[in-house]
């Protein structure tokens, strides 16, 4: 795990993501989330965007929370990891 990423946003973010998609990012990234996840996590977002969409539109409204949730737990990891690939992190 990078030192430069804040352990609790990948705690949060991991706390609510499904085992499948852990499975595949500890795969691509050897266990450690970084800069190497990027492309996951962003697809994980898109993924889940529509999903949340969908369960809203259909009233799975805890459902489209939980997925609510987990959008918001990407977003800030993924401008974390930008940040640090870019090398602007504080």
């Amino acid at each position: 795990m990078t030192n430069d990423v804040s352990e609790a946003l990948i705690a949060r973010y991991i706390a609510l993501e499904s085992i499948q998609a852990m499975e595949e990012l500890a795969t691509i990234s050897d266990l450690a989330i970084d800069t190497r996840a990027l492309p996951f996590l962003k697809r994980r977002l898109v993924e889940e965007e529509e999903r949340q969409a969908l369960l809203a539109a259909r009233g799975y409204m805890r459902m489209s929370e939980k997925s609510a949730q987990l959008m918001n737990a990407l977003r800030p990891l993924i401008v974390a990891l930008e940040e640090e690939y870019h090398g602007t992190a504080g």
